[in-house]
């Protein structure tokens, strides 16, 4: 019988899967200890937007329907969420109260989003995910659950380095099951979106890098390319920024500026719009880098992109690219497993193709690492989102994302899962 598991990603959920593991909360550590798995690692699926939340032959945990508690505490305008509510369900709970959180792009990801670093359009102003966690709750790969609360600083406790681990790295340890998260006020937002020619890029590139942290770029190519600015509204240093930006050729081509009234309204930034060509089911993998601002290097980048750009083996295949820095720049690099805290551009590089169609695979998973090679001399760290223990890059994954870092967690590996139950480091 082929077992598929029903999640947003297509890769993942036509996957002919071992089975399915949907156990009550409070089970799941039994659960973990008794794992004898013939197909190791465990997939783990949340909000299940990633391509290995399920897998050919292996079993994946669906956290989707027990761990769905979600709480705000008013007197301390905390929240606590379980695994298996989505991004969009902790906005829609916190705008009743008149808080947010800085979520990504999308509503579709569970806590992965948030484990794995969390990268906003607010990220600049309000920290990354990981920056806002105050507890989490779960269970050790060995079937131990715990509790932990955000150390008071960054040393080299046991609990510390436990800490640092979950918080950028807890797929490899442990199944998380519960996050106590701070929020912020819900502020109002404006948005533009604009189409640009190769030069206004540039340009826009060269300004965004000495922006106020209230604003922030994100920009997308593929057979064109758009750019979006989301900008605090009630900032008034960012908004003449955009007001000044306005009266530049850069905003000739804007077809749409919003006023929204928080993160959680934000419209849907589109990927890019492909021919008709690119039709039926699509299959991909994602790779993001992280690098600091490209200043005078900028040309050089964006005119080798600009010929890769052109080769891409499916009109699905392209390249989105977030701007970071500011607050979430200036925590010490020790406090968690992302360690690439001066980056100041996200590269995501996607590489698309027709599901089962092995020939465009090879090309477009090639074609991603001819983008990575030209991007790594300016974009050295990676942001390690999604897993890809089944290609051949894993370990140069691993290195770029956590660097001299790498040791201790393989140490927390051995002490939390020694029998390997969750994804290889």
């Amino acid at each position: 019988m082929h077992r598929r598991l029903h999640v947003p990603n297509a890769l993942a959920e036509d996957a002919c899967i071992a089975g399915v593991f949907n156990p009550r909360a409070d089970d799941i550590a039994a659960l973990m200890r008794s794992l004898q798995l013939k197909r190791k690692p465990l997939m783990v699926c949340s909000g299940g937007t990633t391509s290995r939340c399920a897998a050919e032959g292996h079993w994946t945990l669906d956290l989707r329907q027990s761990c769905r508690q979600i709480h705000f505490d008013p007197s301390t305008q905390h929240v606590e969420i379980g695994a298996g509510q989505t991004m969009e369900s902790l906005l829609r709970e916190l705008a009743k109260h008149g808080r947010s959180f800085p979520t990504g792009l999308s509503g579709l990801p569970g806590l992965g989003y948030i484990l794995t670093g969390g990268i906003s359009p607010l990220s600049r102003s309000q920290g990354l995910a990981i920056d806002q966690i105050l507890e989490i709750k779960g269970v050790w790969g060995d079937g131990e659950s715990f509790v932990r609360s955000k150390p008071e600083a960054a040393c080299c406790s046991e609990d510390q380095l436990a800490w640092r681990g979950l918080c950028g790295a807890a797929p490899f340890l442990a199944v998380i099951t519960d996050l106590k998260l701070q929020t912020h006020l819900l502020q109002p937002l404006r948005i533009w979106q604009s189409s640009l020619t190769f030069e206004q890029l540039l340009e826009l590139i060269h300004q965004a890098e000495s922006w106020p942290d209230s604003l922030s770029l994100q920009w997308i190519w593929g057979d064109e390319i758009h750019a979006y600015g989301v900008i605090l509204a009630n900032d008034a240093v960012a908004v003449a920024t955009f007001n000044q930006l306005q009266k530049t050729t850069l905003c000739t081509n804007v077809v749409e500026i919003y006023d929204v009234a928080g993160i959680h309204e934000l419209p849907p930034f589109a990927l890019p719009v492909v021919s008709n060509t690119a039709i039926g089911r699509c299959h991909s993998e994602v790779v993001a880098l992280l690098g600091p601002a490209w200043g005078s290097a900028c040309q050089g980048v964006i005119t080798a992109l600009a010929e890769l750009m052109a080769e891409r083996p499916d009109p699905r295949c392209y390249l989105a690219v977030q701007q970071l820095g500011g607050v979430a720049s200036r925590q010490r690099k020790d406090v968690s497993s992302l360690i690439h805290r001066e980056a100041i551009w996200k590269p995501w590089i996607t590489a698309a193709w027709p599901a089962g169609d092995s020939h465009i695979r090879a090309l477009s998973l090639n074609w991603l690492e001819k983008v990575w090679a030209t991007l790594e001399p300016y974009c050295e760290g990676v942001h390690l989102a999604q897993m890809h223990p089944h290609l051949p890059w894993h370990q140069r994954e691993l290195k770029a994302a956590f660097g001299e870092w790498l040791p201790g967690l393989q140490e927390l590996k051995a002490r939390h899962d020694p029998n390997g139950i969750l994804p290889s480091l």
